[in-house]
């Protein structure tokens, strides 16, 4: 299973502000991210039921809290942004359902499926 997440470089500007700072007696810098996620060979059918993980330590963020989807390329699917419990950058995951039906999609194909994201977390 290959995922990976690069910074969009159209949002050059939005990825570059660091002005957007959590109240005093937080954990850091709040930091909003458009970036891209490639889906390289991945099959559903052989990992959780539904669900992949992205891992958005490959963009320098610590927990993410939120995460809207933009734009996807594949249109036979619907993804929902699954947070981890912690808010861990590591263990965040999106659910996939069928878009006809509405049910679980434990045997979708992913593979070249780019996923353009903005993500808010530290």
């Amino acid at each position: 299973m290959t995922v990976t997440i690069v910074e969009n470089s159209r949002f050059r500007h939005l990825n570059a502000d660091r002005s957007q700072v959590i109240k005093v007696g937080g954990v850091g810098v709040e930091k909003e991210v458009v970036c891209d996620i490639t889906l390289v060979d991945e099959d559903l059918s052989n990992s959780v039921i539904g669900e992949f993980i992205a891992d958005f330590t490959q963009v320098r963020l610590k927990q993410v809290y939120a995460c809207e989807i933009l734009a996807q390329d594949n249109f036979a699917i619907t993804l929902d942004f699954v947070p981890d419990a912690n808010s861990d950058a590591a263990l965040a995951r999106f659910h996939v359902t069928d878009r006809d039906d509405g049910l679980v999609n434990d045997d979708a194909d992913l593979a070249d499926t780019v996923l353009t994201v903005a993500v808010r977390g530290v």
